[in-house]
C-alpha cells in the first residue's frame, strides 16, 4: 500500500511538472472557451473539493487566511494577479500535497486544465514580477508549515467562487 503511495506520488509530480511546461506553451494558442463551459469545470471542482478536504486534516487556523477581500479585488480586476494565484496554487500548494496526499491526481490534472482554460480567455501581458500580495499568501502558507496546506485546501471554494464570480463579469 505506501508502494502504491509512492507510485501515485511520483505520478503526480510527473503530472505537476508535464502542466507546467504544458502551461509556459499554452500560451501561444488563444482561444476562449464558451462561459458556461468554464463555469461547468468551476462546478465539477467545487465538488471535488470536498472529496479531496475529506482526504487531508481539517484546517484549524481559524485567525489566519490565505484569500483575503483585498486579494479578491485584485483577482477580479488584475490578470497578472489571477495567474500569480493560480500558479500558487498549482505550484505551491499541489507541490506539496503530492508529498502527504495519494489520491489527488485527477483533481490537479483538472485544476491545471481550468488555469489553461482561463489563460486563453484572459489576455495579459506577463510579467515576472510577483505582486505583495502574492508574496503575503505565500509567506503566511510557508510560515505555518504542513498546516497551509490544509489551509489553502480549506480556502479553495473561496478562490472557485472568486473565479465564478469573475466569468459572470465577463461580457
Amino acid at each position: 500500500m505506501r508502494g502504491n503511495c509512492v507510485l501515485k506520488s511520483g505520478l503526480l509530480f510527473v503530472t505537476l511538472s508535464l502542466a507546467i511546461a504544458k502551461h509556459k506553451q499554452s500560451s501561444f494558442f488563444k482561444g476562449c472557451y464558451p462561459r458556461g463551459t468554464l463555469s461547468q469545470a468551476v462546478d465539477m471542482l467545487y465538488v471535488k473539493t470536498a472529496w479531496l478536504k475529506a482526504t487531508i486534516p481539517e484546517d484549524h487556523i481559524k485567525n489566519i487566511r490565505l484569500l483575503k477581500k483585498k486579494s479578491k479585488k485584485l483577482f477580479m480586476k488584475n490578470c497578472r494577479f489571477q495567474e500569480q494565484l493560480l500558479s500558487f496554487f498549482m505550484e505551491d500548494v499541489f507541490g506539496q500535497l503530492q508529498l502527504q496526499v495519494c489520491k489527488e491526481i485527477h483533481f490537479v490534472e483538472e485544476f491545471h486544465s481550468l488555469r489553461q482554460k482561463l489563460s486563453r480567455c484572459i489576455s495579459c501581458t506577463s510579467s515576472a514580477r510577483e505582486m505583495k500580495s502574492i508574496t503575503r499568501i505565500k509567506r503566511t502558507f510557508y510560515g505555518i508549515g504542513n498546516r497551509g496546506i490544509y489551509k489553502a485546501i480549506a480556502e479553495l471554494d473561496i478562490l472557485f467562487s472568486w473565479i465564478k464570480q469573475f466569468l459572470e463579469s465577463i461580457k
